[in-house]
């Protein structure tokens, strides 16, 4: 979609939204929508939108940014988008139980439209890197709001805890956002106080490995949230995403090294090499494997599957 027809787009929706609260979009197929009788206008990327006031069959095509912390917040989506690669379902964080009730409508990058239509949803929520070109099918089937993600025009990813707050907004659970933070900064403290020693003496590293590489995982990656509310000592330029050589990885051995292994290697095929071996975090049995799916969490059930690994592997007063 160039420029013009863009801006055409936005300005007639603009119309539609300011002078109908909410209309369709409109569509080469002939897919009916969902308008709310009583909603009100939230702003989102593509400008504002009308959605119910108390949604309850909310949509939610990703389940890291949105189906985690829709369920923190005591919502259960009707609907849900997972990610789907090389045939393994990835739900980041969360597991087969927390997503029972709901109906899944396939991979998170091409959810089916006449899955998401069958569920006849009130609300959709999803993403501008992933949703934005399909924005106005899914405007067509009921209210959706495309949350921001493109680093490209949002040059920093809100924090966990920010997007919950935002997601909150949307949903209208503030209050209960703030007590799900509450209790995560609760945990944090009961963490900080079992520690052997203080947390800015611990020195931790999280690498990821992938396709025979390691690599270090991007500074929007929660460890790195979860590392600084603690207070820990981060071995890792945050500066820095891109892969890293065997050959250097001694400059990230530190007091514990987390791994996250997503070709499931196991634990054989890295303390065989010499170059791993010989880390002192390897030597004093510190190095943790940790499951990469959970280890990508972005919501606040996830997060605290990896504060419950923390609790396990730091070390801790006798």
């Amino acid at each position: 979609m160039n420029r013009w027809i863009r801006s055409f787009f936005l300005i007639v929706l603009s119309f539609l939204l300011t002078t109908a609260c909410y209309s369709s979009v409109t569509q080469q197929t002939d897919i009916p929508t969902t308008i709310p009788s009583d909603c009100r206008t939230v702003p989102h990327k593509l400008g504002t939108v009308c959605i119910p006031n108390k949604p309850k069959r909310i949509v939610a095509l990703d389940p890291r940014y949105l189906v985690d912390p829709l369920l923190a917040l005591g919502i259960q989506p009707v609907g849900i988008a997972v990610y789907i690669e090389q045939d393994q379902e990835g739900l980041a964080g969360l597991t087969p139980d927390d997503i029972e009730m709901a109906v899944k409508v396939g991979n998170m990058s091409s959810p089916s439209l006449e899955k998401i239509l069958e569920l006849k949803p009130d609300l959709i929520l999803a993403l501008d890197f992933a949703h934005e070109t399909i924005y106005e099918q899914l405007s067509a089937i009921a209210p959706t709001v495309l949350f921001q993600y493109d680093i490209t025009e949002f040059k920093e990813y809100p924090s966990f805890k920010e997007n919950l707050q935002r997601l909150a907004q949307i949903v209208d659970k503030e209050t209960e956002a703030e007590q799900v933070i509450s209790q995560y900064q609760t945990r944090i403290n009961q963490l900080r106080q079992q520690l052997e020693r203080q947390p800015e003496d611990i020195e931790v590293t999280v690498l990821m490995h992938y396709e025979g590489t390691f690599l270090i995982p991007h500074p929007e990656h929660t460890s790195h949230q979860i590392f600084s509310d603690i207070g820990l000592i981060n071995n890792i330029d945050l500066a820095r995403t891109n892969a890293i050589s065997l050959e250097s990885i001694n400059k990230y051995d530190s007091d514990i090294l987390f791994i996250m292994d997503y070709e499931r290697k196991g634990e054989s095929f890295f303390l065989e090499n010499p170059l791993i071996a010989s880390l002192e975090a390897v030597k004093n049995n510190r190095v943790y494997f940790v499951d990469p799916d959970k280890w990508s969490a972005n919501g606040p059930i996830g997060v605290n599957r990896m504060l419950d690994d923390l609790f396990k592997y730091l070390p801790h007063k006798s």
